[in-house]
C-alpha cells in the first residue's frame, strides 16, 4: 500500500518552526486556533479577554486560544519582565477555565525572537505553525488557523461566524475590521488612516484586480490545508500580512467576510518599521493629513487589467496593446522584465485558463501595489 505524503508535516519539516505549547487547558484537536501574539501587552489584554468571553457560545472543544508570549532577545528588562507577568495573567484565566488556551515561549533565554526578527513576523509564523499541531490532520479542509491581535476587541459573533467558515471548508478570508477610538486624541489620524486603507482595497475592486482585500494582520483566516500549500508564514519585521496574504492569494481566492468582527486599537506604536502604528505616529507628530489614494490611479489599472486579461494571440499583440496605454505603463512593467515574462508564460501555458492564471500570478499583489503608487505619481 502505498502512504499518502502529509502535506503539514512536509511543511513543519522544511519550512516550520518547531515551538510547542508549554502550557494548556486542554487536550484533543480543535477545529479553529486563533493565534495572539504578545508583546508587553499586559495592559490591553484583560480588554480583549472581555471581548471574547462575551461572544457568543460555540460547541465545546471547538476553538483554543493561541497566545504567543515574546519578546526580542535584546528587549529592555522591564519588558521581559513583563512577559513574565503576562504568562501569570494567562495561566491564571486558564485555570479559571472558561476558555481553551495553550501558551507558547517566545521569551525564556534561547527561546527568545531573535534581534534580527524583532517584529510582528517571527512570532505570528511560531504561532500559527504551533496552531498546525492542535488541529486535527484529518481535517485540514474544515481546521481554521486565525490571526489575531492582542490590543483588538472582536464583535459577539466572531467565534460564531468562524465556526462557521471552518464547517463551509472556507479555505481563506480576512474579516471585515473597524478601528477603535479608544484613545481619543488619535481619533483624527485612525479615520484617515483607514480610509486610505479602504480607498485602495476599494479602488482595487473598481479596477477587477484579484488582489482586492485588505490586509490586517488580526482579521487573517486560512485552513490548515491553504496554510502550508501557500508556504506558511514568514517572519518579515513588518508587512509579514501583506506578504502572507499575497502568499495565498496565488494559491486561493479569499473572500472578505462582513460585517466588522474586528477592532483594533488606535494606539501609537514604534515597534515596526511601518504599519498601523508607525502610520498613526508619523500622523500625529507631523500634523500632516494622511489623504486616500485618487481614483485616478486605479482607473490606470483597471485600463491595463482590460488590455492585460484579454486572450491576446501572441506576445507581440499584448505587448503592443500595452504600449498604447500611458507612457509610463510599459516602462514600469519592462522594469520587472514584462516581455521576457510573458514569452515563458505563454510559451508554457496549455489552455486560456492557465494562461491567464501564470498572469496574474507574475502581476501581483507587490505589483499592484507599486503600480499603483506609480500611477500617483504619474497622476501629480
Amino acid at each position: 500500500m502505498i502512504k499518502l505524503k502529509d502535506p503539514v508535516s512536509a511543511y513543519i519539516r522544511k519550512r516550520g518552526f518547531h515551538f510547542k505549547p508549554f502550557y494548556s487547558n486542554f487536550s484533543g484537536f480543535r477545529d479553529i486556533v486563533v493565534v495572539i501574539p504578545c508583546y508587553d501587552e499586559l495592559r490591553n489584554l484583560p480588554v480583549l479577554w472581555s471581548s471574547l468571553l462575551n461572544t457568543t457560545p460555540v460547541g465545546n472543544g471547538s476553538v483554543a486560544l493561541l497566545f504567543v508570549v515574546n519578546h526580542p532577545e535584546d528587549a529592555p528588562a522591564e519588558r521581559k519582565a513583563g512577559s513574565l507577568k503576562t504568562v501569570e495573567w494567562l495561566q491564571e484565566k486558564g485555570e479559571e477555565g472558561k476558555m481553551d488556551i495553550a501558551l507558547l515561549d517566545l521569551f525564556s533565554p534561547g527561546c527568545e525572537v531573535p534581534a534580527k526578527h524583532a517584529g510582528a513576523g517571527y512570532p505570528r509564523k511560531a504561532g500559527l505553525d504551533a496552531a498546525t499541531a492542535l488541529t486535527d490532520p484529518a481535517k485540514t479542509e474544515n481546521s481554521l488557523l486565525v490571526s489575531l491581535d492582542a490590543d483588538c476587541e472582536v464583535s459577539p459573533d466572531y467565534l460564531r461566524v468562524l465556526t462557521v467558515l471552518a464547517r463551509e471548508g472556507c479555505p481563506a478570508a480576512v474579516l471585515e475590521y473597524h478601528h477603535r477610538t479608544d484613545h481619543p486624541a488619535n481619533a483624527p489620524a485612525i479615520q484617515e488612516y483607514e480610509a486610505y486603507l479602504r480607498s485602495y482595497t476599494e479602488g482595487l475592486k473598481r479596477a477587477g484586480s484579484p488582489y482586492a482585500y485588505h490586509f490586517i494582520g488580526s482579521t487573517m483566516v486560512c485552513s490548515v490545508a491553504t496554510y502550508v500549500k501557500a508556504g506558511g508564514m514568514n517572519t518579515r519585521r513588518a508587512a509579514e500580512d501583506f506578504y502572507f496574504l499575497e502568499a495565498i492569494a496565488k494559491v486561493t481566492p479569499i473572500r472578505t467576510v462582513e460585517p466588522a468582527l474586528v477592532f483594533p486599537s488606535n494606539r501609537l506604536s514604534d515597534r515596526v518599521i511601518f504599519g498601523t502604528g508607525k502610520a498613526m505616529t508619523r500622523r500625529v507628530e507631523s500634523g500632516e493629513r494622511i489623504a486616500p489614494y485618487p481614483p485616478e490611479a486605479f482607473e490606470v489599472l483597471r485600463r491595463f487589467l482590460e488590455v492585460y486579461s484579454f486572450p491576446h494571440p501572441d506576445v507581440p499583440s499584448l505587448v503592443a496593446a500595452v504600449q498604447s496605454l500611458d507612457p509610463w505603463v510599459f516602462e514600469f512593467l519592462e522594469s520587472y522584465r514584462f516581455t521576457r515574462a510573458m514569452e515563458q508564460i505563454h510559451a508554457t501555458s496549455k489552455t486560456p485558463k492557465q494562461l491567464l492564471r501564470q498572469k496574474h500570478l507574475w502581476f501581483d499583489a507587490l505589483k499592484t501595489l507599486r503600480f499603483v503608487g506609480r500611477s500617483v505619481v504619474s497622476g501629480e
